[in-house]
Parts: C-alpha cells; sequence; structure tokens
C-alpha cells in the first residue's frame, strides 16, 4: 500500500529520564543519559573534524540521518557561530521520518543552557508536522535548515544535494535496522562529494560492512566515555570546490525577480536587477491583496509536494516580512469537482492544523453570518499584500536599474553582453531571466511553448459592505479582506486574449458573478452600486503542465517563471532552489520535482 502524502509524529514517550527523551517506536533513546551535548560534540563535530573543515570551506554542507531533537544541528550552529567565519556559509540537510511535536523537544533544553537561546530562535521557524521539504533560513542567510520529513531511503533516492561531512544518527541498529541499510548506505556515497567524511557512533559489523560495500573507506575509533567503538569513514576521491561566481544579472523586479536577488544576496553575492517599469511589482505581482493556500493533491505527485513545500515556506517568509494580513483561507467546495477532492482530502487524515472542514462556528467568526456552503479551512494560510511582499524581500544594498528594458542578448567573453532600450549594454557571467510576457520577445525563449492569460482583479470600496469576512473566500475566484479600505475580487482568466492594459466592466461582472449567490447577499448592502468599478490587468504566464519553469536554459542562461497565478506560493522557495543550483548548493527539492519544473522539458513539448 503507498503511503499516505502527510506525516504523523511517532509514539513518543513523555516520560524522561534524566533530561532523556526515549522513543517507544523503537525502544530507544535520543542521546546519552551521561551528557547527550558532549556525546554528540565527540561523536559526529569531532568525528567529521568540523572545527578545522568548516574554517578552510566557505560552502559546507552538513548531511544527517535523524534529526531527532534537533541537538546535532544547535552544535553545529553553535560552532559555526563560535568560529565567527563571516564570509562562509553552512547548509544542514536532514532527513526525520518520526518528527517530534516541539513540546517534546522543548523540555530537553531546559537542561542545556549554552544552546537554549539558539533553540528559542530555531523554534519560531520550525514546521508543522506535514510530510515533505521545508527550509529554515537563519543567521540573515548564511545558515540554513532543510528538514525533510519523510522516510530516508525514499528522500535519498529523490535527492540530489552534495554533501562534506554526514552525521548518521539513526536509533540503535539493531532496533532500526531500514535506515542502516545497503540501500540507504548507497544513497548516502551518492550524495558525498569526493572526500566527503561520515561519523556514527555505530561501529555494528553490517553497518560498518554496508559502508564500505558503498564506497566508503571505514575505520573504528575510541567511542564517547565507555562506549567500546565508533566508526568514521571518507568517501575516496579529490576535492572539489564549489563554484561562485562574482557577477549576476536578474531581468525582472517582480516577487521572483526578488526572491533570487535575496538568495544570492544571502550567500554574499551581489545581483544587478533590470525593471522595465519605473518601480518594482507593477506586474503580475502588484495586485493589492493576494491569497495564499496550499493546492493539496489526493495522491502523492510532484506537483502536490512542491506546492506543500513552497507554500509553508512563503507564508512563513510573509508572516517574517510584515506583509501577512491573516491567518486562515476558506476554500468552498464548489463546483462538484472540488466538493469530491475536498471530501477525499479529508477522510485521508491530513494534519487538522493544514486542513479542516469548515464549521458553523467558523462561518459565524469569520462572517459575521451563518451559510450552507461546504468548504476546508487551511489555518496557516491567509491574505498578503504583494507589492510589499516583493520591496520587502528585495535587498536594500544591491544595484536595480528601472525604466529600461531588455533588447536582446548575445555570447560573449565574459559570458553574456546585454542591450538595453537605450543601447547601454551590460556585460554579466549569469544571466536570470524573471520576467513573463517579455519572454517571448527574447530569442532563447520565444522558442518556448507558454500559454499567455489576462487577469483582471476587482476592487471594492469597503463601504460597499454590511458584513466583510476576516479572511478570503475562494470559490471559482476569490474575495479577500480590505487593504487599505480595498477588498479584491478575483480573478478572470482571458485565454488568447490581446494584451490590454486597461479594465472592463464585463471582467469585473465575471469576478462578481463567481461570488456565490449566498455569500453575495450576505456581503453587500442594499442597493449598493456594482458598476464602473476599479480594479487591475496584469499577464499571467504558464506552462503546458500547469508547473513552473525553473533552471537551467543553457549555459550560464537560467530562469524562473511561468508561475500563473501562484507566484506568490511558489517563487520565495523556487528562487531560493535556482540560487542554490547557480551556486553549486545543497537542493532542497527532489529530483522529480526539478525533472517538473525544467525549463527544457517546455522546449521539447514545443518541438514534438
Amino acid at each position: 500500500m503507498k503511503k499516505p502524502n502527510y506525516i504523523s509524529p511517532g509514539d513518543f514517550s513523555t516520560t524522561f529520564f534524566d533530561g532523556v527523551l526515549r522513543s517507544k517506536e523503537f525502544d530507544d533513546i535520543y542521546f546519552s543519559p551521561l551528557n547527550g551535548e558532549e556525546e554528540s560534540n565527540y561523536v559526529f563535530l569531532e568525528g567529521n573534524n568540523l572545527r578545522d573543515r568548516l574554517t578552510i570551506n566557505n560552502n559546507f554542507t552538513v548531511g544527517e540521518l535523524g534529526f531527532g531533537t534537533g541537538l546535532n544541528f544547535l552544535l553545529t550552529w553553535k560552532l559555526f557561530n563560535d568560529l565567527k567565519l563571516n564570509d562562509s556559509y553552512l547548509d544542514y540537510i536532514s532527513i526525520e521520518g518520526y518528527p517530534l511535536p516541539i513540546n517534546q523537544i522543548n523540555k530537553i533544553y531546559e537542561r542545556y543552557p549554552k544552546l537554549v537561546k539558539l533553540w528559542i530562535e530555531l523554534k519560531k521557524e520550525m514546521p508543522p508536522l506535514w510530510s515533505g521539504t521545508h527550509r529554515i533560513i537563519l543567521n540573515k542567510g548564511r545558515v540554513r535548515l532543510t528538514l525533510i520529513y519523510s522516510d530516508a531511503l525514499e528522500a535519498l533516492k529523490l535527492s540530489n544535494f552534495s554533501v562534506n561531512a554526514w552525521f548518521l544518527d539513526g536509533f540503535n541498529p539493531n532496533k532500526n535496522k531500514d535506515i542502516w541499510s545497503m540501500d540507504v548506505m548507497q544513497e548516502v556515497y551518492r550524495l558525498t562529494k569526493p572526500s566527503g567524511t561520515f561519523a556514527t557512533f555505530s561501529s555494528a559489523g553490517f553497518v560498518r560492512r554496508n559502508l564500505e560495500k558503498a564506497g566508503f573507506n571505514v575505520k573504528k575509533i575510541k567511542g564517547f566515555k565507555f562506549k567500546k567503538e565508533m566508526s568514521i569513514g571518507q568517501k575516496k576521491g579529490k576535492k572539489q570546490h564549489n563554484k561562485i561566481f562574482s557577477k549576476y544579472v536578474i531581468v525582472g523586479g517582480g516577487i521572483a525577480g526578488a526572491s533570487i536577488a535575496q538568495a544570492l544576496r544571502q550567500r554574499g553575492q551581489s545581483p544587478l536587477v533590470i525593471e522595465k517599469n519605473d518601480k518594482l511589482a507593477q506586474g503580475a505581482s502588484g495586485n493589492i491583496a493576494a491569497v495564499q493556500y496550499p493546492r493539496l493533491t489526493t495522491v502523492n505527485t510532484p506537483a502536490g509536494r512542491l506546492s506543500l513545500s513552497c507554500y509553508r515556506f512563503s507564508r512563513n517568509l510573509a508572516k517574517k516580512l510584515g506583509v501577512a494580513i491573516n491567518d486562515k483561507s476558506i476554500i468552498f467546495s464548489i463546483p462538484e469537482r472540488e466538493a469530491i477532492k475536498h471530501n477525499k482530502l479529508l477522510s485521508q487524515g491530513w494534519p487538522k492544523d493544514l486542513i479542516r472542514k469548515i464549521s458553523k462556528e467558523d462561518k459565524l467568526a469569520i462572517a459575521n453570518f451563518d451559510f450552507n456552503l461546504n468548504g476546508i479551512v487551511h489555518d496557516h494560510g491567509g491574505t498578503i499584500e504583494p507589492v510589499k511582499f516583493v520591496n520587502n524581500l528585495m535587498p536594500d544594498d544591491i544595484e536595480i536599474i528601472f525604466g529600461k528594458e531588455i533588447h536582446g542578448f548575445t555570447r560573449s567573453t565574459e559570458g553574456w553582453t546585454i542591450t538595453l532600450s537605450d543601447k547601454t549594454k551590460i556585460k554579466t557571467e549569469i544571466l536570470i531571466l524573471t520576467c513573463s510576457d517579455g519572454l517571448k520577445k527574447i530569442k532563447q525563449t520565444s522558442v518556448f511553448n507558454l500559454q499567455y492569460t489576462q487577469g483582471q482583479v476587482t476592487h471594492l470600496d469597503k463601504n460597499k459592505f454590511k458584513n466583510i469576512p476576516s479572511t478570503n473566500f475562494s470559490f471559482s475566484g476569490y474575495l479577500t479582506p480590505p487593504v487599505n479600505g480595498i477588498v479584491t475580487v478575483g480573478a478572470t482568466f482571458e485565454k488568447n486574449s490581446n494584451e490590454r492594459s486597461y479594465i472592463t466592466e464585463e471582467a469585473s461582472n465575471i469576478n462578481l458573478n463567481n461570488i456565490p449567490n449566498e455569500i453575495f447577499r450576505n456581503i453587500f448592502s442594499k442597493n449598493v452600486n456594482l458598476k464602473k468599478l476599479d480594479g487591475r490587468v496584469s499577464m499571467r504566464v504558464s506552462t503546458f503542465d500547469r508547473m513552473p519553469m525553473m533552471g537551467q536554459i543553457e549555459d550560464n542562461l537560467y530562469i524562473l517563471s511561468a508561475l500563473g497565478a501562484r507566484g506568490m506560493i511558489m517563487a520565495p522557495l523556487l528562487g531560493e532552489e535556482l540560487a542554490s543550483i547557480i551556486l553549486g548548493l545543497p537542493i532542497a527539492l527532489d529530483d522529480e520535482i526539478l525533472k517538473q519544473c525544467d525549463p527544457i522539458r517546455v522546449e521539447r513539448s514545443f518541438l514534438g
């Protein structure tokens, strides 16, 4: 039977022995009752010679099997901070199949005063217990924690990151053999950089044999305190160094461009942004309000996993940047196909803080009136301010060229030579395209089979309402709470239409008619004038399979575009991922997702 696309915490005891948490699932403790901090330092940090290696590698990646309480990560983070490596960056990737609830972990760090400050900071960012990939940004981007809540083998097979040092910290091999299997060790070896290392508390014979068969040089050394032996090892091969490029140009100043610029800047790079308008967020990113909620799938698909990972990352980022307005999203179970999907999702046992059935209490609290429509609630969803999102995300200290379009670019000895509308020429090694409708004007991207859809939103003064929902309602369209006194209703999908910059009454009527009748008559004041309304028009770009374009087109030419109507959800994490691809850093998203985001698939579709 195929595993569900959600995760639940394992059956963990709330009983502590000398401050140590025990797993009922595997009848084992998380770390030594003698001194867990000393044990982790000895086995994993010293076992991988982390202190010396962090000082000579400006981009270092730690991989871990078994996040547990997060002790190993906190110790690694503390060491990184203690070394004061101002020009270095740490990636920490941990796979955990049985994530612990926050309240369980909290009790542990009462006993570790050296780590409690870091735990408090991390705790604020810890994700809900949802399956999939969760990225956490710390130290202003210099430390990135990637938590993958999944079966270890399944996650490793779908991954393509490269690790300098592994912490193999699963439960006792005699009680949890799966995580020490030959298949798992082979994947660990595949994802290890040449001369990369591992350390583990285990010296079990079958563990060492599996590591050796996978390709590691393995040796036994003295174990922690009274433990006789532990194992360390190294992958055969010569060291490789990441190539860090010195110059980047990003085309487009919307949410995609801002996301990549922020990710590059956090890694010490200084990109140049070119925006054709006189300010940021003037295209599809320029609406007054936008809604955020995940597009869950009833089966485990790359699209579903991508949506969930992007949603959590973007929503968390929006809150940090102060652009989140409320904390709920209501999705009505209309039309009938949506009702069928919602019922199936609700029957699958997803966490209730991710999705639950709307209640009468919800209706009264949110809308001030009861209604018969069924629907689902995403308690972590809500409304955001897109323009503020883009402006707050874009780094303050990078150069932006406003009011100039790209007329084309050609290869040069430096990489690319870009020609602007005023005939200015800019040379760069790496060119990143995040524009949307402009893609059809560029030779290298005009071959892609892209779909362009006009979208109009309608603006309504809050005074036209007798009841304004306190959170967004989604149906065939959506309705948001007021932002600066304006309620947004949207949005049309006008396929194959001529591009226009003006609003039409016809499009406004479509938006208003999409509001369910029962909601419509309860929210608007009597005899309200709904003619000649204000609004906004922009162009969306999407692909044939509704997956984004994210990746490399050709040497030193990259793209993040075709996000359709999901830019505010997709762009922040995909910008992180594209920056990682460009810089040769670990990728959080699995290979199946990356293949379905590969821009070349779109070109192939066009060419047949």
